[in-house]
């Protein structure tokens, strides 16, 4: 139901964006549930004296920090997992400049509804949700190694505004201020793992530039069961248990894994009471269907306007972060609706949101999960190229020779909306394959019992750090 007390007129303000998250850092391992083999705990050098912010991870047994620096390149004795970023030192990283941060704040809220948008189409009437960040931070890793034509067939679909050491420089200056966040807890990692058979040997520029810019830990490992075990502890470790599994198996022609996860817990600012939760509420989901939800029920302070929907902001402690939820146009969809939107359209909308008319707002507690090969959306927007056998990323090998293509890119979130907070989590995993070859005098009332968008935003900027729809509370 969305009603709008007399007097309220539209103005174009605001919209969604539930969950992106830029990134850069680093962890450690977990124990794989009912599993009687322990994975076992990955731990560098850089775990000692850390900020604990990010931090560095390989593995206690077997561990291996020995390597080999020749002609450029990086390797390892084989049979053991190696750390490879024991051996290089992070560099000094500049701030961008605010031309810089305009551009990649553009460019990636295009990307994000873009991607989002094919997604619905793709998955119609299930709860979607991308953290764009991630997705970004992952690519972001392998674009420093493509080359020629590939590299600038991934800038046009990321950023066609930035050169790659401009978008490596604002994407690093997006991830220190999330993480740096005070008041709420979001966590960042990225790693590379080099399956160690002797057919790369690593170019230490690649590597060195993913330290300097991603914080990137790096390992070389024999691409085994175990292997998959410690990626996916490593995984289920930096997302806080919330995204336990990535990986059954690793393919024959995968040679390397370029990872970033994130997890991101939030307490609300303002804490919800018993009398503003209510038990046994309907929510109508995308099928027509009632579902039994609980109701949390508050009054924020201003609105979003977006193409006849209306949203609103609710802010986590330190004010950093922020949900936005947007209720379509009655007799529209949340997949029609953000389908219509373009990442220009939802920035603006945020900038110039109304800030002093009160929002009544009753929304839904839910939890959502959402798993996808992103190689059909990427391709079709626009970066073919990077996953045929004709690709160049030369530049992540020390002879520079181009023997690696995209094989895939999987991506995983996790959800969980509550009258506490929230707790958000992101993996995305890049497969590198061997080649084949108007102010309102009136309060506003939101209530989001039918289908809805939503999105955590930093608020400096309006970029979502988790994107979705929620179609179902009760289903996917």
């Amino acid at each position: 139901m969305l009603k709008i007390h007399k007097g309220f007129k539209r103005r174009m303000a605001v919209s969604l964006l539930a969950g992106m998250m830029l990134f850069s850092a680093c962890g450690k391992t977990g124990t794989k549930e009912g599993n009687a083999r322990e994975v076992n705990k990955i731990t560098t050098e850089a775990d000692n004296g850390n900020n604990g912010k990010n931090g560095n991870n390989g593995s206690s047994l077997n561990l291996n920090t020995e390597v080999t620096k020749k002609d450029g390149g990086i390797s390892a004795e084989k049979g053991k997992t190696t750390n490879l970023s024991a051996s290089l030192d992070k560099g000094t990283v500049t701030d961008p400049t605010k031309e810089q941060e305009d551009a990649f704040v553009r460019g990636t809220a295009s990307f994000s509804f873009d991607m989002m948008k094919s997604l619905v189409a793709q998955d119609k009437g299930q709860n979607v949700m991308i953290s764009p960040d991630s997705i970004i931070t992952a690519l972001a890793m392998t674009e420093n190694g493509a080359k020629d034509d590939t590299l600038k067939c991934m800038q046009q679909v990321m950023c066609k505004e930035l050169s790659l050491d401009e978008y490596n420089l604002a994407l690093s200056g997006f991830n220190k201020k999330l993480t740096g966040a005070q008041e709420v807890s979001f966590n960042a990692a990225n790693s590379i793992w080099l399956k160690n058979d002797g057919q790369i040997n690593i170019s230490q520029d690649f590597l060195q530039t993913n330290v300097d810019y991603h914080d990137a830990e790096f390992y070389m490992a024999d691409f085994d069961e175990k292997t998959v075990e410690d990626i996916n502890g490593w995984i289920n470790d930096k997302t806080k248990g919330m995204i336990p599994q990535m990986l059954d198996k690793i393919n024959d022609e995968t040679l390397m894994y370029l990872i970033n996860a994130i997890a991101f817990e939030g307490e609300w600012r303002e804490e919800y009471t018993d009398d503003q939760i209510s038990t046994d509420r309907q929510f109508t989901n995308a099928k027509g269907e009632t579902e039994t939800v609980t109701m949390l029920h508050s009054t924020e302070q201003g609105y979003i306007s977006l193409k006849d929907g209306l949203g609103f902001v609710k802010y986590y402690k330190g004010n950093e972060f922020a949900y936005v939820a947007i209720l379509p146009p009655e007799g529209m969809g949340a997949d029609e609706y953000i389908s219509s939107i373009s990442g220009e359209e939802f920035i603006d909308a945020y900038n110039n949101r109304n800030t002093y008319t009160d929002a009544h707002v009753t929304m839904p507690e839910y939890t959502s999960d959402y798993n996808v090969s992103l190689k059909d959306t990427l391709m079709n927007m626009g970066m073919e190229l990077a996953f045929s056998d004709v690709a160049d990323f030369s530049k992540m090998t020390a002879n520079g020779e181009s023997v690696l293509k995209i094989g895939d890119v999987l991506h995983k979130t996790h959800i969980e909306v509550d009258r506490k907070g929230t707790k958000a989590a992101a993996a995305t995993i890049v497969a590198m394959d061997t080649e084949a070859a108007v102010a309102p005098e009136e309060s506003v009332i939101i209530t989001l019992d039918r289908p809805f968008v939503y999105a955590i935003v930093e608020t400096d900027t309006g970029l979502p750090v988790f994107l979705g729809t929620v179609n179902s509370v009760n289903g996917q």
